[in-house]
């Protein structure tokens, strides 16, 4: 079996996963760069190639080719480069979405929810998922699995970004005072339907393709990781650890339930 990954620095888990499987695994060729840049890499037809000079750099500097045909292959794996949690919990800092439970009376003490920053903006749920849906639709992920559709059968699955670590919860960066403040409202279950919902509903339009959303039992507390898949987590060539700070990648346990995914959706035709 052939896999071709396409993706930022959360490919790593999946290079981790391969490794780790050998002989046993499928062959797969990764294509990708960390941070930002893989959004410039262009499509013709189903070639994705790196005419970028930092994209073509990150290549070869972990061993990817410049260019590949995804037709050659049984299947396309696009990681990240869609909606996220981060992106959000953003629009959450300018609206609220109303019947979630930081917008009605707190359970536990019979009064109202503390209060986010004044002037927020009270949206349906409804419009929040349509708002992410847009957020999906315009991530490069989108871009790619529309391009390929075009021009190849193959099948797709689409891995949005894993949710951070739990670990988030004792961060004092401000970055993260968003799931702290989910969390104490017990929005945090909510606020990943949704998200999951506007991913669905973005790559629904795009035919052979499967999203695989995260495992209910790698979640912890509704919208972060549970530690044990993020504490063996590793940069983007799969074999180097992420720094002790880090929070927003996992390791080769959680890629290879991903593959795992994969492998049988093949075998039972889920993505065809």
């Amino acid at each position: 079996m052939k896999l071709c990954v396409i993706g930022n620095s959360h490919v790593g888990m999946l290079r981790a996963a391969a490794r780790e499987l050998g002989d046993d695994g499928p062959e797969i060729t990764f294509f990708a760069k960390a941070g930002a840049g893989i959004e410039r890499a262009r499509v013709r037809g189903s070639v994705i190639a790196a005419k970028d000079r930092d994209l073509r750099a990150a290549q070869a500097r972990f061993g990817m080719p410049e260019k590949v045909d995804v037709a050659g292959f049984d299947a396309t794996i696009l990681v990240a480069g869609t909606a996220s949690i981060y992106g959000a919990l953003r629009i959450l800092q300018a609206c609220r979405v109303s019947g979630w439970p930081s917008c009605r009376t707190a359970p536990e003490n019979g009064g109202p929810r503390t209060p986010g920053p004044l002037g927020r903006a009270l949206v349906s749920e409804p419009a929040f998922v349509a708002i992410l849906t847009d957020h999906a639709r315009a991530g490069a992920s989108f871009h790619f699995a529309e391009a390929f559709r075009r021009a190849s059968a193959v099948p797709i699955f689409l891995v949005p970004q894993p949710y951070p670590s739990e670990r988030v919860f004792e961060s004092t960066r401000p970055r993260e005072y968003g799931f702290l403040r989910a969390r104490r409202n017990g929005d945090g279950a909510a606020i990943s339907a949704c998200l999951n919902r506007a991913i669905d509903r973005a790559f629904g339009e795009i035919g052979n393709l499967t999203v695989l959303h995260q495992p209910t039992d790698t979640i912890a507390h509704g919208f972060t990781t549970a530690r044990i898949f993020t504490r063996d987590a590793v940069r983007v060539d799969g074999d180097t650890a992420q720094h002790a700070a880090d929070l927003l990648h996992v390791g080769p346990a959680f890629g290879k339930r991903v593959l795992a995914r994969v492998i049988e959706g093949l075998r039972v035709g889920v993505a065809a």
